[in-house]
């Protein structure tokens, strides 16, 4: 049998696989961006079928042109399956152009280095078949080489990419794609070089000069630094601002709180107004029942009656504040047709901080109150517990749809954005962790639990 068959079939066949490794971890890359293997799963096989296309088409096609294709194909997957943050999506694709190309320089320097030690020894150019084995193995290396330098692009990238799930405005996607665009611009210069010298003398240029692909190697290793170096200002400039975020929200939460405190003040001040009034309301009352005015003495005692009525359901948790923040989200529910459920009861001779807790529930029924409405039958159902040293809180509501989890930090994402997106369940989280404990969020069967647990001394 011809000997070049097999060489053929060996390298096309290799070829294939390093096509479906690159998609493999094309996959991998994107999974954490899209959140679902599924999506993931979908923009690797985009890349590998328009790849394995591209290397049967009957005619030649640059091989540039095939992998623009292939990442352009990644792009448009991603885009279906994530119709969000498309600024962030082109920077991706941009980024598995250039990973390509820097897998292919990186990994093709030792396979030139095994093909001139051992290929072109007297020993092997003897006899075909040594020929063919050898060249078979240094071909399932160079698979091996183009895994594992794929692998270690890959996680380096996305470990240095610290919030995946940011939006990327399209001025910031301008900027992250000046240093791609400057590597990718060079990396195209070589290429053109390398075909104006096979146009012009008939061979590689690697083949007179052996240092060309050491420093097209050194070129790519540089470009690389530098687009890692942008992503980790990027995510620097990206953590600043949440931070400005939630410092912003704390503030909010903070000018409530004072609110809420001027609310219980009155509160309080209705209270002494009462006592001081108490005993001149008993003389109104034993003036009118000496007249044997009895109407008039049953209205005045049922106004007494509301008026205390009133300042009893204010209290009922047993911290002040968190009566006046029950109350006032109880009222908000109502006007928004969503039925509440109370059983919270503070824990007193605590350590636990009233503002703490105050921050819990603001973010916990403000969530609740947002998942609910819409639902066919919305309600907000919260209650808390003691058992012996936990201290536990339970916010239950209905919810339509699919609970996303952030992969990052463990937390559900908001289906809604606003200034506040994203920085209630964390600000939660930290004053858990505050009195070591945690909070766990879960979906139940169209419902959806918040669970708050927090140590007490």
């Amino acid at each position: 049998m011809d000997m070049d068959r097999y060489w053929d079939m060996t390298a096309q066949v290799c070829a294939l696989i390093r096509i479906g490794i690159t998609g493999f971890w094309f996959g991998r890359f994107t999974e954490p961006y899209l959140n679902g293997k599924r999506k993931a799963g979908a923009t690797g096989l985009a890349y590998v079928a328009v790849m394995y296309v591209a290397y049967f088409v009957p005619w030649e096609m640059d091989s540039i042109i095939a992998y623009g294709m292939g990442a352009l194909a990644s792009l448009g997957a991603m885009c279906l399956c994530d119709r969000r943050n498309y600024a962030q999506k082109l920077f991706l694709a941009m980024l598995m152009y250039l990973l390509n190309a820097i897998t292919g320089s990186l990994a093709i320097i030792p396979i030139d280095i095994l093909f001139e030690k051992i290929i072109y020894l007297p020993y092997v150019l003897q006899n075909l078949w040594r020929q063919f084995v050898c060249f078979a193995a240094i071909e399932i290396i160079y698979v091996i080489l183009t895994f594992f330098t794929m692998k270690v692009l890959v996680r380096m990238i996305n470990r240095i990419y610290v919030h995946k799930r940011e939006n990327m405005q399209v001025k910031e996607l301008a900027l992250m794609l000046a240093t791609p665009f400057l590597a990718l611009t060079g990396y195209l210069i070589f290429l053109y070089f390398s075909d104006i010298w096979l146009g012009t003398f008939g061979t590689y240029i690697w083949n007179v000069y052996s240092q060309y692909m050491w420093i097209r190697a050194l070129y790519q290793m540089v470009s690389y630094g530098a687009i890692l170096t942008t992503i980790v200002l990027y995510q620097s400039i990206k953590g600043s601002h949440r931070r400005e975020k939630e410092s912003a929200v704390l503030a909010e939460q903070m000018t409530d709180m004072r609110r809420h405190i001027g609310q219980m003040e009155a509160v309080y001040s209705d209270i002494r107004g009462l006592k001081h009034d108490m005993g001149n309301h008993v003389l109104t009352l034993e003036a009118l029942l000496d007249k044997k005015e009895h109407r008039e003495a049953e209205v005045y005692l049922s106004g007494l009656k509301e008026q205390l009525n009133k300042i009893e359901e204010e209290m009922k948790t047993g911290n002040p504040v968190t009566d006046v923040i029950l109350a006032e989200k109880r009222k908000e529910a109502q006007e928004r047709g969503i039925g509440f459920i109370c059983d919270f009861h503070y824990p007193e001779k605590t350590g636990i901080n009233a503002f703490d807790v105050s921050i819990i529930l603001n973010n916990a029924l403000d969530n609740a109150m947002e998942a609910a409405e819409g639902c066919e039958r919305p309600f907000i159902d919260i209650k808390s517990w003691r058992q012996r040293n936990v201290y536990m809180i339970e916010v239950r509501n209905p919810f339509i749809g699919n609970l996303i989890t952030d992969r990052e930090s463990g937390l559900p994402e908001s289906a809604k954005g606003g200034s506040g997106h994203g920085f209630g369940l964390k600000n939660m989280q930290k004053v858990a962790r505050k009195y070591h404990g945690d909070i766990d969020v879960r979906q139940e069967k169209n419902g959806f639990v918040l669970t708050v647990m927090m140590m007490l001394e």
